[in-house]
């Protein structure tokens, strides 16, 4: 069943293989010893020379990682396939597949390709193998419906997903994203970041994270993110937007351009993908939530550089509808992230808003970027009757005091402090056993918790910056919406009724909750 993909746009819809992937089920394990003994006796019928008693448990960790990748993929969404490399560069130092700070790898390439193709052969995988030499696209792979009914069979869920803790999670990238071995830098205590990430993960790892929300509304949301696999949004470009995948549970913290003093914010918590009209239904461990967010971070660290009062909002420009608050901060953010060579205003049409066209025109997911980009500035054009660059122009003149940051890649030394702030107001946090989710400037934390964020975060901001910082809440699920007047007294009959409503249309979300008890225990 290994096939050579003809149109490879067929596969485009996929995440990247998780190397560090395995599962803490007595009976996925029980599931790898049987079938790494069907492939040990088909290599001998076919041949092949044996597997050494010494290989063995490798032999088990690569199916595992395999399968328990493929099963995470599949309950995100059947139709997502998971990418791989099968070039040996990726699992060989510094390649994909090499943990750079424990000079190791990940995976064997004859294991994991071996075990890749003997599941393929069996029927349990459909697997597409990108032609030899450079492809825009790698080599993709999928559980076929036979492997996940044997999953199933044996009861396994998603909540059992667990990482490999002794593979490092921080992880350091050149100029061009590559991974690289971290720099010798003696000002970054790189074991006791490890051992911080560590315990922030393990904690994640025990925590039911959910989101309550119907079945049709996290439909909506899923083809919402499959629709804008590739654009422009709150995540990073270290990060591919995804389906919500809810065994991806834990951070790593990426470093960039070849140092630890650029970059380190923390990626890869299913919840960092949620647009901001849902986090609001971010439950933690059963409990409704509460996001507080650094308002204006950015332009506070860079007017407390140069020692000026910022203005009251920084992303509300003289002369433009507030409206377009969001539009503005995101048209900060490329002044700052850029390089010197778009200082001159003829570059600026690399640009464009975070506004998408809707309806969306055909053909939009196939889309390059420039085309994306002129697309999105005819939508600011009709949004506003006037062009993206002069936005540009006047955010510009009003931050005049920093105007030396503009256009230098500032993005870099910033996102080390406010990485660092989110590191110190997570562990802060864990010291009073409260669970906190960040998205990058912003903490999730369980009704009740709010006065602790406000405080570990004002303190945080503080030591980092020298300055106070301004903290805002988000809209609750609990907040009254704005000019209600009705009835404060709930009846009896009202709760009952909306619990059977719940439960109907709900079914997905009590149904990881069940399976996190399954794995877990009572909550």
């Amino acid at each position: 069943m290994s096939l050579i993909a003809k149109n490879p746009i067929d596969l485009t819809y996929s995440r990247r293989n998780r190397p560090t992937l395995f599962s803490s089920a007595e009976e996925m394990k029980q599931l790898c010893v049987k079938l790494f003994m069907n492939y040990f006796f088909l290599r001998r019928a076919k041949g092949k020379r044996g597997v050494n008693q010494a290989d063995i448990p490798k032999y088990l960790r690569h199916f595992e990682n395999i399968i328990v990748d493929l099963h995470s993929a599949w309950q995100s969404d059947p139709s997502l396939y998971v990418g791989y490399s099968r070039g040996k560069g990726n699992y060989t130092k510094e390649g994909a597949y090499w943990d750079a700070v424990k000079a190791r790898p990940y995976l064997s390439q004859e294991m994991y390709l071996g075990v890749i193709e003997y599941l393929s052969e069996v029927g349990l995988v459909e697997n597409h193998i990108a032609k030899s030499g450079h492809n825009r696209f790698s080599s993709r792979m999928k559980a076929t419906p036979n492997l996940i009914e044997r999953i199933d069979e044996r009861k396994i869920n998603w909540a059992s997903a667990s990482i490999d803790f002794d593979a490092s999670a921080i992880i350091v990238k050149d100029e061009n994203k590559k991974v690289i071995s971290p720099p010798n830098e003696p000002r970054f205590d790189l074991a006791r970041a490890e051992t911080n990430l560590r315990r922030i993960n393990e904690n994640l790892e025990s925590s039911l994270i959910n989101l309550n929300i119907s079945d049709a509304e996290f439909c909506s949301l899923q083809n919402q993110l499959r629709t804008n696999a590739d654009d422009e949004t709150d995540i990073d470009d270290d990060e591919y937007i995804e389906p919500i995948d809810f065994s991806s549970r834990y951070l790593k913290r990426i470093f960039a351009h070849g140092s630890f003093r650029w970059g380190g914010r923390f990626y890869g918590g299913w919840w960092q993908y949620v647009p901001s009209k849902y986090r609001k239904f971010i439950e933690i461990e059963g409990c409704i939530t509460c996001e507080m967010d650094y308002s204006t971070l950015m332009p506070r660290i860079l007017y407390a550089k140069v020692g000026v009062r910022p203005p009251k909002d920084s992303y509300v420009v003289p002369g433009w509808d507030e409206g377009i608050r969001k539009i503005a901060k995101k048209a900060f953010n490329q002044l700052i992230n850029s390089s010197e060579d778009s200082r001159n205003e003829r570059q600026w049409h690399r640009f464009a808003p975070n506004l998408t066209p809707d309806p969306l025109p055909k053909g939009w997911v196939n889309m390059k970027k420039h085309q994306r980009s002129e697309l999105r500035r005819m939508e600011f054009r009709k949004l506003t009757g006037r062009e993206y660059t002069e936005l540009l122009r006047d955010l510009k003149a009003m931050h005049e005091p920093i105007d030396q940051y503009f256009f230098t890649q500032a993005w870099k030394w910033l996102q080390r402090m406010d990485s660092d702030i989110a590191e110190r107001v997570m562990l802060r946090l864990l010291d009073e056993q409260v669970t906190s989710l960040p998205i990058h400037d912003s903490f999730i934390v369980r009704r009740g918790a709010e006065d602790l964020l406000l405080r570990v975060m004002n303190q945080a901001f503080r030591e980092i910056v020298g300055v106070d910082g301004q903290i805002d809440r988000d809209e609750t699920v609990y907040d009254p919406p704005p000019g209600y007047d009705g009835p404060r007294i709930i009846r009896g009959s009202d709760l009952i009724d909306k619990t059977k409503k719940h439960i109907i249309e709900c079914s997905s979300y009590h149904r990881r909750a069940y399976e996190w008890e399954q794995v877990w225990g009572p909550l």
